[in-house]
This record gives structure tokens, C-alpha cells and sequence, in this order.
């Protein structure tokens, strides 16, 4: 377990990147809401881990606006991302938490995720000029999956970042809309 890294500069996200079809199928829960208690439950504990003691609830959660994977380097004939992938999701047993969230807090961007493999964020732009962050927790296990708390500075628009997952040759875009949910923010305040 490592805590509290020091701020670095993000190299910006590659717009050039070719996007990739996603071959998997995301098997879904039996019960949605289970997943999601589960989900809840463990950012709240990563969070805490990270010293940052919040009410996730609605008003302060940002969800990507969107989603996609992008390759991040050519495939070498040794080192194949599906392979990479594919030998971690064969995993049977316990649903391991998966999530990719943004939080509104105290004037911070933080960004949490959880998912089976190690998560590293490895650029990122906010409103396509570069941007500084730095890592509040981080962990892999086994038993707890990966595990990734980071802040960013800056105020903006739009945040896109490319994450990274275990070695992977890809990584998943996401984008969150930033400007709307200020916005909708802003109006709940007053009313």
C-alpha cells in the first residue's frame, strides 16, 4: 500500500490515438443494486484510506460522459493486451468491485477506481492543456483487485484522462463534463 505521492505533470492524451473495439462482453450482475451497494461501499473505505472522509452521494459524484479504449503503444509479437487482460478475468470467485468515478471535493478533482488489475493514470488534459496531479492511494492485491485515488489541480470545462490497466498495451478513455455538472450544482444551491 503506498500513499500520498508528490504532484506530477500529466503528459496531455493523444488525440491521434486509434480507438479499439472492445471484443468483451460484460457479464451483469444478478442484482444491479447489490453491485452498486458493493461499489459504494468499497470507494467509501478506499477513500478513507486516502484521508479523505466524504458523503458520496449524488450532488458531489461525477460520471464519465464517455468511455472508450484506445491503443497507447503498437502491439509487440511478445506482448499481446488481450493476452494481458484475459489471464486476470479468468478469475472465479467473489465479484471484485469495478468503478471509475469523479468526485466534486472541497475544490478538488479527485478521481477513484477499482477494478481486478493494478490502475495507473498515464495522461491526462483538462480542456486540452496539460494538467498536475498526484496519486492519494494506490493498491493491488489479489484479494482486493486494484485500487486508485488521485487528485488533480485545476479548474476546467472537460477532463480527459487515459487509464491504464496491469501492462496493457490499451488504455480506457474517459471523459467527465465537468461544465454541466457545475452548472446543475450551482442551481441546486440556490433552490
Amino acid at each position: 500500500m503506498e500513499t500520498a505521492y508528490k504532484y506530477e505533470k500529466l503528459p496531455l492524451v493523444d488525440l491521434s490515438a486509434p480507438r479499439v473495439l472492445s471484443r468483451r462482453s460484460r457479464i451483469g450482475s444478478d442484482n444491479p443494486d447489490e453491485a452498486f451497494s458493493q461499489d459504494i461501499e468499497d470507494a467509501l473505505r478506499i477513500l478513507k484510506l486516502a484521508d479523505l472522509e466524504v458523503n458520496l452521494c449524488r450532488e458531489n459524484i461525477i460520471d464519465a460522459k464517455e468511455k472508450y479504449m484506445v491503443e497507447i503503444r503498437p502491439v509487440s509479437d511478445t506482448e499481446s493486451s488481450l493476452d494481458v487482460f484475459s489471464m486476470n478475468l479468468r478469475q472465479k470467485g467473489i465479484r471484485k468491485p469495478h468503478y471509475t468515478r469523479l468526485l466534486l471535493f472541497s475544490d478538488k478533482l479527485i478521481f477513484y477506481s477499482a477494478c481486478c488489475l493494478p490502475l495507473q493514470i498515464i495522461a491526462a488534459s483538462l480542456d486540452g492543456k496539460t494538467v498536475s496531479g498526484r496519486i492519494l492511494f494506490t493498491s493491488h492485491s489479489e484479494q482486493e483487485g486494484g485500487k486508485l485515488v488521485y487528485e488533480f489541480i485545476g479548474k476546467g470545462s472537460e477532463i480527459m484522462l487515459d487509464l491504464r490497466r496491469g501492462k496493457s498495451t490499451k488504455a480506457q478513455r474517459i471523459v467527465f463534463d465537468l461544465a454541466s455538472f457545475v452548472a446543475i450544482e450551482a442551481i441546486s444551491r440556490k433552490t
